[in-house]
C-alpha cells in the first residue's frame, strides 16, 4: 500500500479543465512546493461548495 501524502496547500492549475463542468482551473495539491496531487475537477465540483470557484478560498480553514 502506498503511504498517504499530506497536502500543504491547494493551488489552481489553469492548464486543465474540469471533467464535470469544463471550467478552469482545476485543483492541484502541493507539498513542500511540489505538486503531489492533480484533481480532475474545479473547486466547486470537487468540494461541492459554490464559493470554491475562487481559488483564494481553497486554503481557508473550514467554518464552524
Amino acid at each position: 500500500m502506498d503511504p498517504i501524502t499530506s497536502i500543504d496547500r491547494y493551488t489552481p492549475d489553469y492548464a486543465h479543465e474540469c471533467e464535470v463542468c469544463g471550467s478552469s482551473p482545476v485543483v492541484a495539491g502541493m507539498k513542500d512546493d511540489r505538486q503531489v496531487y492533480l484533481a480532475t475537477m474545479c473547486g466547486p465540483c470537487l468540494w461541492n461548495e459554490p464559493r470554491a470557484a475562487d481559488p483564494a478560498t481553497w486554503n481557508e480553514a473550514p467554518s464552524a
